[in-house]
């Protein structure tokens, strides 16, 4: 019990810090460090100390002792300058009794032969893990104990040298591939070739691994190794170009003038002209950087490469074509363990009693060379036992440098987007779609011109952070955009401590991993942080529990017994986010709308009914359901901010009466039931962009409902119909903005299919379930002219009679669950655009057909993928 005192009485320190009401003066905040650090230097030592209790008593008494000084009896005059001084009289005091006690607990440990853990060794960091600076030195949240115990045997992250060749692991494809793009002799002509992934992956390792591979040094006359920083200079590229060219040492301080660097260029030029060449540009931050330097490399024609190391997806495309980028990986399990045991352990085995552990550790590096090396370079220095390995945490000192390099980088309102995905628990797969809701929500983004949307600025800064390798997609829509996202777990952990750091977001379950100091900090924080990441239980606030200051929740289900929780105190509430997952939880909707600044709302409800009371909301731009078959009242008219009203299924909507309300602002509905598209209806949604219906035969077919006013939703660009049932509906047009288009269930013949080709911007089509009946498909020139991805999924086709010239922009084609279909027309190969074709494992004359299509044409143009059953 000794243990968790004393680390009870470092987390109430914390939470002080984390005060800002005037109170954490510079004096105090050196009096509580100085608290902090004798703190650490009980519990380093407590293992070696027979008297136990004795640190539990005082560890106690002082948490009571903080906690009455900040108490707001003790603060009732807090605002006089006397009280302040008073207050960092007391704290000293405190201080100078802990003195006493590790004072004596140090002798103790001494006499009795124990090496002695000083608090001043550990103290370096704290006051830098709660300070502003962007450069962040702790692994999770505020500094914790672990962290000190790191610090206390950790060298400068600096020092640690680079991965040499012997201990590179999981580059063995990697290398491959670049093996065969630079050796490649069919290739004459100069090429670039970037290597891009995010700081601390492996780029510059993988450049070095086959900069210095004997085969390419015998291959090429003469290789250069320049490094470009975010801050380059034309005249350090320059020199150390020279410097590396000639085998000498790199000339610092040198007086540049504008004849000196043209006089540079030329010899630079000189000296690579008729040469084969191999020059390495590594980590370079801008096209500006890039032009610079192009021109100083011929091209002689003779196979000369260069590889250019990145972080920016930008800088890649802007210097090569995209087929020659090579994107870097994360090292799985097996590897990073591999890494981690070479770097520890060298040819020794693992000792049984550390495999567990160690791989625990290792999996917290997330497949991270620059962290695993990291980790493995600290636990190689200290004891090998499994109680001091498992206090041990990544020392990310050295990683949060190189991601606070990416990080200033970006421009302000990058920085919000990017810190704001901390709120998101480890590993989350984060979808774009409500991302994009949120960040709009959130104010961080405006409309850079007048035919743009918010949300397709919201679109284009999650682009930009994934180039920026700060993100990671993990899946992609039809259309090339990103589908779902999360962060590196390294990416992470930056981004919780500096959000909490600068008073941006607070990730309460990342700040405090016990259930119970949450509960009983969280209501002071509220007091000081906007916005907050919680878990479901950590909301279950007392009555008294007031926040005027906290303006957005994400909310965190968690499975198990759900305590009805209480938000009616959050009266500047304006997003409520809660988790989609499979548990219901829910706000008492009484409490919700009385919310009247909530802009975004997003959770289960009770029941499928949605009270009148609703129309209180009416600031809502987004309502998403996670339910089915939700009846909405009529007065969701009445919710003119209205952008994005999602759920499972609505139930039809019912419509006002008297005078026509429309709802001039949404963009989004999805999934309708029986949707009655009538021309009061198209009049009441004109600017609906996405529009997502479901029709059930036994009300379709009865005539209730029809969809032939479609073609009035004129702004619509994604639009998804499914049908239950066999009826056929009679579908003759389409809104012709249509970007997307998706038909589920019986809808249309192939033989009319020409409805959907003459659609002048359709550039995905995915037909599924049968959704076109009949045997034959012949499309005709003038068809499709923009469609990008076509989807056949289930179908009975049989005979496709296509030209090349049908679909000219077509880069995917997917046929899954034909069994009918014998082949692929052939002249789709001739297609230019055609990347990928995918066939399922059932039918194998598709998939003959699909390699011969391959095997005509360019190999690495054509690539055939087999989905698995």
């Amino acid at each position: 019990m000794a243990y968790e005192a004393v680390e009870s009485l470092q987390q109430t320190l914390r939470i002080i810090l984390l005060r800002d009401d005037g109170l954490i003066t510079p004096l105090v905040k050196q009096r509580i460090i100085s608290i902090h650090d004798k703190a650490v230097g009980l519990q380093l030592n407590l293992k070696h100390f027979s008297e136990k209790e004795i640190i539990r008593e005082v560890a106690n008494a002082s948490e009571e002792i903080i906690q009455f000084l900040f108490s707001p009896q003790n603060l009732s005059d807090c605002e006089s300058i006397d009280s302040t001084v008073r207050l960092s009289d007391q704290l000293g005091e405190l201080a100078e009794e802990l003195e006493s006690t590790v004072g004596y607990v140090i002798d103790y440990c001494k006499i009795n032969g124990h090496s002695v853990r000083q608090q001043s060794d550990v103290a370096v960091g704290f006051d830098e893990g709660l300070s502003d600076s962007t450069a962040a030195t702790s692994s999770s949240g505020p500094a914790s104990t672990s962290r000190y115990f790191v610090a206390d045997f950790a060298e400068d992250p600096s020092i640690y040298p680079p991965m040499s060749r012997d201990d590179v692991v999981g580059f063995d494809e990697d290398k491959a591939q670049m093996m065969d793009r630079i050796t490649d002799n069919s290739y004459s002509n100069r090429e670039i070739l970037p290597i891009v992934g995010m700081g601390g992956i492996g780029k510059s390792t993988l450049a070095k691994y086959v900069y210095d591979d004997p085969m390419i040094i015998d291959q090429y006359d003469i290789r250069a190794w320049v490094t470009i920083s975010q801050d380059y200079s034309i005249p350090s590229i320059l020199s150390q170009l020279l410097a590396s060219l000639n085998g000498k040492v790199h000339q610092v301080g040198r007086d540049y003038s504008l004849i000196v660097i043209e006089a540079e260029k030329l010899e630079i030029y000189k000296i690579l002209l008729g040469r084969r060449y191999l020059i390495v540009m590594d980590n370079v931050w801008s096209v500006e950087a890039w032009d610079h330097v192009q021109r100083l490399f011929p091209n002689n024609r003779n196979g000369s490469r260069i590889i250019l190391t990145t972080r920016l997806m930008d800088v890649a495309s802007y210097a090569a074509n995209s087929w020659d980028i090579h994107m870097m990986r994360f090292l799985d399990d097996e590897q990073s363990w591999c890494l981690f045991h070479r770097k520890v352990f060298g040819d020794q085995d693992c000792p049984h009693e550390l495999r567990s552990v160690g791989e625990k550790i290792v999996k917290g590096c997330g497949g991270l060379p620059l962290s695993i090396v990291t980790v493995a370079g600290l636990l190689s220095r200290i004891p090998r036992t499994p109680k001091l390995w498992q206090q041990i945490e990544v020392n990310d000192g050295q990683l949060g440098s190189i991601l606070s390099l990416s990080y200033n980088h970006l421009p302000p309102h990058l920085r919000k987007c990017l810190l704001y995905m901390a709120g998101f628990p480890q590993d989350y797969e984060i979808l774009a779609s409500e991302l994009i809701k949120l960040w709009v929500a959130e104010g961080f983004l405006e409309c850079q011109n007048e035919f743009e949307s918010i949300e397709m600025a919201a679109e284009e800064c999650l682009e930009d952070l994934i180039k920026q390798s700060l993100v990671l997609n993990t899946s992609r829509k039809s259309d090339g955009k990103t589908k779902s996202c999360r962060l590196h777990s390294m990416v992470r952990d930056f981004c919780v401590r500096l959000a909490g750091q600068e008073k941006f977001l607070l990730s309460a379950m990342d700040y405090f991993s016990n259930p119970i100091l949450r509960r009983h900090f969280l209501p002071q924080i509220l007091q000081n942080h906007h916005r907050i990441s919680a878990s479901w239980h950590d909301l279950y606030l007392r009555d008294s529990t007031y926040s005027s200051c906290t303006t957005s929740i994400i909310c965190i289900p968690q499975r198990g017994y759900r305590p009805k929780c209480s938000i009616e105190n959050f009266i500047s509430l304006r997003v409520l986010h809660v988790l989609h997952r499979n548990d219901h939880s829910y706000w008492e909707l009484g409490q919700v709308f009385e919310l009247i600044y909530l802009t975004y709302l997003a959770s289960s409800i009770p029941d499928s009914i949605v009270p009148p009371a609703i129309a209180k909301l009416q600031n809502l731009q987004t309502l998403i359901i996670y339910r089915s078959d939700v009846r909405l009242p009529v007065e969701i008219w009445s919710l003119r901010q209205l952008r994005h009203l999602i759920a499972f299924s609505f139930c039809p909507l019912l419509l006002p009466g008297g005078a026509t309300i429309s709802l001039e602002n949404l963009q989004t509905l999805s999934t309708a039931t029986n949707f009655v598209c009538s021309k009061r209806m198209v009049d009441m949604i004109p600017n609906i962009k996405k529009l997502g219906i479901c029709y059930s035969e036994e009300k379709f077919g009865a005539g209730h409902y029809y969809i032939y006013k479609l073609i009035g939703l004129r702004r619509v660009e994604k639009l998804k119909l499914e049908m239950h049932g066999s009826y056929v509906p009679l579908l003759d047009t389409f809104p012709q903005l249509l970007k997307k288009l998706e038909l589920n269930g019986r809808w249309i013949s192939w033989k009319d299919m020409t409805i959907v080709g003459s659609l002048p911007n359709l550039q995905v089509l995915k037909l599924k379930n049968y959704a076109c009946y009949g045997e034959q498909w012949a499309t005709t020139v003038g068809e499709f002219r923009k469609l990008i991805l076509l989807l056949i999924d289930e179908s009975n086709l049989k005979h496709w009679k296509a030209r090349g010239r049908h679909f000219p922009m077509l880069k995917c084609l997917i046929l899954h669950r034909c069994p009918y279909l014998d082949e692929i027309p052939e002249d789709i190969g001739n297609i230019p655009t055609l990347e990928l074709i995918e066939i399922d494992d059932h039918n194998q004359s598709l998939l003959h057909s699909a390699n011969k299509i391959q095997a005509t044409h360019k190999k690495d143009r054509i690539k055939v993928v087999v989905k698995r059953s």
